[in-house]
């Protein structure tokens, strides 16, 4: 996740690597023709690797003072990425393909970039897992390269557990390494027999030592011997007394002498007296299921035929009510059973036959209607869905989000919506779907009248899908949201959607941010808005429009004057962001005398526009006479002291304004004293961000003594504001007092054990708050205890995160402790608390007793094998939780319950 306060210090640091200037180290990556000399400063890669600071001082400088390094093994491309990673300490994983990242794992492994290597493996596992199964070979080679790509390896024996032949049948295994063979045999769900693992482990040896006869009974005690210590990491690791019978003569026997004499002594008293006791360990053996599942059998005494009629059941209306729920329960079994395996069109017709009983719920009818398929339907599992959309009848929502389609994914699914008269609404969130997917989805928007709403963020579509989008919005009258963020698109189609808006009279919402609109574009739009009486909501962030100004900022001006003129004269527009523009204080002045005279605009963004204490002050102005507006946001616009006071001012005049950002805009404790005291009077806004404003104390203590007053403030966020410890307790105060406030964002604060211990007071008081915030406050296990003690107490709060607190093994028992009395809270996080597998235990105890908490988040906090199954069986108990995220904790957990979801 990218910090965006430190944004800027990373974009001059990239800059700075860009330009090159003052540059002391020059490495020679790649080779040719492939070959690049990085011009970089010592001073920086010193301070951020320990590949690279042990190189300097092996490096001799030459006579320009110059030090030179060479790495051939690395790519131009993956370099580049690092070195950025290096300097500026961000990469944009959603824009790196597949391939390259890990390839990034080899090198940065090597450099020393620790955080860089397991950011790179998490990333591929949950955004790329598809990819990772197509190319399994390179990537089980590349993760078991050394022991340090840990989250790859147990991703890639996951899939091997269930498919061992992938690898024991394939050409590779004679050269698989040994710490990759020992990590599989190792496994307690590998699916296979264990004497096949033995044959397979026997032959791995083997083949290591070529001099062997394949015929053992041909070797000499020194042949056994030179297996045995080939074997010697892989033997403790086979479950020897799974092995019965004639195998344990068939299989073991031949090659007895390399086991320890002892163990094959027990292996025969088992053999010969399976109740005897034996010194050997006896490991547990493997859970081993089939690849194809047996049918189901349901007893005919507790369910009909399921095509039985009513007339040929019971009379007893009871028993047929009774029989009529078991028959509904086993068809919502077999539904959600093939869904989950991607048997999209035999679960379709479950569904169809759920709602043809009378006694379907609500849910049956949202589980038939709304398919969430976000990172499950791979490309072997599009046909399946395809069928659905062309015979479908109940589905009417699908989210195919994040499944990698491709171009040739795109086309199959337009070719159906050209058939499906159903779906209204389709998500393809970042699926790959190139500019011939767009198109062939375009072509679709002519022929479908049904959908109306479609999601096409993040899809590579480039000009010629983004023109031929624009063209058929010309022509279909049934879409009313079209989400096409970060498409590559330019002025020219900017263009083309303004043309398509003058034409198009049935879409409401057409999201645009981050296309490269820039200025020619935006001002075409912005005139469509004159012509065009349907689009309610508008989203140009991040364009470009503002971007170019040569000399003087007329160009700027021009579109921005643009939209404000189109502000005077629509009277539709309800929303509209033009965040990251660079607008400027001008920018900003022109839209406020527009807000002055438009009265439909109810929501603003202008996130990060550099508008500057004037542009502030000018909105402000325009907040006193405009009577529409009720969001606005001014985040990162550094409005200073001058534009808060004025906006703080129009706060006590203005009466329909309901939510106000203004994080990041260096507001200090006097503009948020005057923010305070508009506080005691407006009585209209309900949400306030001041994060990151470095409002400190005074400030807070200002903000502290208003919320004791204000009744109408229900949520306020103080993220990153250096409270101090009289703030937080003038804060804590507040709290006991105000009976308004539900949300509240405190994170990021250093609060400490005290201020923790001072808001668990008030939360024992407080009846009104249900979210709360403090990750990131160093509250330790004083604090934790002081907090779990208050859930005991508190029947309000429902939101809790407590995450990257150092809570302490004190501090996780006693909230473990509280959740067996509390029923209120429904999310929890301790993520990155370092819990351990007692943590583990003592959460699944909780978990078995609390009836409330439906989300719990405990990321990163090795929890280990002995937490991992502890937490297994409580889900086995709990029959409210729906969401656990496990991720970076070593572990897999299986649930057969279909309404969990576990991120792992």
């Amino acid at each position: 996740m990218d910090i965006e306060f430190f944004k800027k210090l990373s974009n001059d640091l990239i800059n700075l690597l860009e330009n090159g200037k003052d540059c002391n180290v020059l490495i020679e990556v790649g080779q040719t023709p492939n070959h690049k000399i990085f011009k970089v400063h010592s001073v920086i890669l010193n301070s951020r690797c320990s590949y690279f600071r042990e190189e300097l001082v092996k490096t001799i400088c030459n006579e320009k003072n110059i030090k030179k390094i060479s790495t051939p093994h690395v790519s131009v491309n993956v370099f580049e990425i690092i070195i950025k990673y290096i300097y500026g300490g961000i990469i944009q994983f959603n824009k790196i393909d597949a391939s390259t990242i890990l390839d990034l794992l080899t090198p940065a492994n090597e450099f020393g970039l620790e955080e860089l290597k397991n950011a790179a493996q998490i990333q591929l596992i949950q955004n790329h897992a598809l990819w990772l199964r197509r190319n399994f070979t390179k990537t089980y080679k590349i993760s078991f390269e050394n022991d340090n790509f840990k989250y790859l390896q147990e991703f890639c024996n996951d899939i091997i557990a269930k498919r061992p032949d992938i690898i024991f049948n394939s050409d590779d295994y004679m050269n698989l390494s040994e710490n990759a063979l020992v990590s599989l045999l190792k496994l307690d769900n590998l699916n296979m027999d264990e004497k096949e693992i033995w044959d397979q482990v026997i032959k791995w040896g083997i083949a290591r030592n070529p001099d062997l006869d394949p015929n053992p009974t041909k070797w000499s005690n020194a042949n056994f011997l030179t297996l045995k210590s080939t074997l010697k990491n892989c033997l403790p690791h086979i479950r020897y007394f799974q092995i019965t019978g004639e195998d344990v003569m068939d299989k073991l026997y031949p090659y007895h002498l390399i086991l320890e004499q002892n163990l094959w002594k027990d292996i025969l008293s088992k053999l010969a007296a399976p109740n005897r006791s034996i010194t050997s360990t006896i490991l547990p053996p493997r859970t081993i299921s089939g690849t194809i599942l047996s049918p189901r059998t349901i007893s005919d005494t507790i369910l009909p035929p399921r095509n039985i009629t009513v007339s040929n059941r019971n009379n007893n209306s009871t028993e047929t009510s009774l029989k009529e729920n078991n028959i509904l329960e086993y068809l919502r079994k077999e539904a959600h059973e093939c869904f989950k395996q991607g048997k999209f069109f035999k679960a379709l017709e479950l569904f169809e036959e759920i709602l043809g009983n009378s006694q379907h719920s609500l849910e049956d009818q949202k589980s038939a209607s709304t398919w969430d398929l976000s990172r499950k339907c791979g490309c072997e599992n599009l046909n399946e869905l395809i069928k659905v959309l062309c015979k479908n009848t109940t589905l009417t929502s699908l989210n195919l989000r994040n499944n990698n389609l491709g171009s040739e994914g795109g086309k199959a699914l337009a070719d159906a919506l050209c058939k499906n008269t159903t779906l209204t609404s389709l998500n393809l969130y970042s699926n790959n779907l190139g500019s011939e997917g767009g198109k062939a989805l375009a072509y679709s928007l002519r022929k479908n009248t049904t959908l109306t709403s479609l999601n096409l963020c993040y899809n590579d579509l480039g000009p010629d899908g983004g023109r031929a989008l624009a063209d058929a919005l010309c022509e279909n009258t049934a879409l009313t949201s079209l989400n096409l963020s970060r498409n590559n698109f330019g002025s020219e189609e900017g263009k083309a959607f303004a043309n398509a808006l003058c034409n198009n009279t049935t879409l409401t919402s057409l999201d645009l941010y981050c296309n490269n609109i820039e200025l020619e574009g935006g001002k075409a739009l912005a005139n469509a808005l004159c012509k065009n009486n349907t689009l309610t909501s508008l989203n140009l962030g991040e364009n470009k429009l503002g971007s170019i100004n040569f000399i003087t900022n007329v160009f700027k001006q021009s579109v921005v004057k643009s939209f404000a003129d189109a502000l005077c004269k629509n009277n539709i527009l309800t929303s509209l962001n033009l965040s990251k523009n660079n607008l400027g204080s001008e920018g900003g002045k022109l839209l406020a005398d527009a807000l002055c005279k438009n009265t439909t605009l109810i929501s603003l963004d202008l996130i990060e526009n550099n508008l500057g204490s004037g542009g502030g002050k000018a909105l402000a102005d325009a907040l006193c006479k405009n009577s529409t507006l009720t969001s606005l946001n001014l985040s990162y616009n550094n409005l200073g002291l001058e534009g808060g006071k004025a906006l703080a001012s129009a706060l006590c005049k203005n009466t329909t304004l309901i939510s106000l950002h203004l994080s990041m805009n260096n507001l200090g404790s006097e503009g948020e004293k005057a923010l305070a005291s508009a506080l005691r009077k407006n009585t209209a806004l309900t949400s306030l961000n001041l994060s990151m404003n470095n409002l400190g104390s005074e400030g807070i203590k200002a903000l502290a003594n208003a919320l004791s007053k204000n009744t109408t403030l229900t949520s306020l966020d103080l993220c990153i504001n250096n409270l101090g410890s009289e703030g937080e307790k003038a804060l804590a105060g507040a709290l006991c007092k105000n009976t308004a406030l539900t949300y509240l964002n405190l994170s990021y604060n250093n609060l400490g054990p005290e201020g923790g211990k001072s808001l668990a007071d008030a939360l024992c008081k407080n009846n009104t708050l249900i979210s709360l915030d403090l990750s990131n406050s160093n509250l330790g296990s004083e604090g934790a205890k002081a907090l779990a003690n208050a859930l005991c107490k508190n029947t309000t709060l429902t939101y809790l995160n407590l995450s990257m607190n150092n809570l302490g093994s004190e501090g996780e028992k006693a909230l473990a402790d509280a959740l067996c009395k509390n029923n209120s809270l429904t999310y929890l996080n301790l993520g990155y608390n370092k819990l351990g597998s007692e943590g583990g235990k003592s959460l699944a105890d909780a978990l078995c007793k609390n009836t409330s908490l439906t989300s719990l988040n405990l990321y990163c906090n090795n929890l280990g094998l002995e937490g991992g199954k502890a937490l297994a069986n409580a889900l086995r108990n709990n029959s409210t939780l729906t969401f656990l995220d496990i991720r970076s904790n070593g572990i897999k957990i299986k649930s057969n319950n279909p309404s969990i979801n576990i991120e792992q």
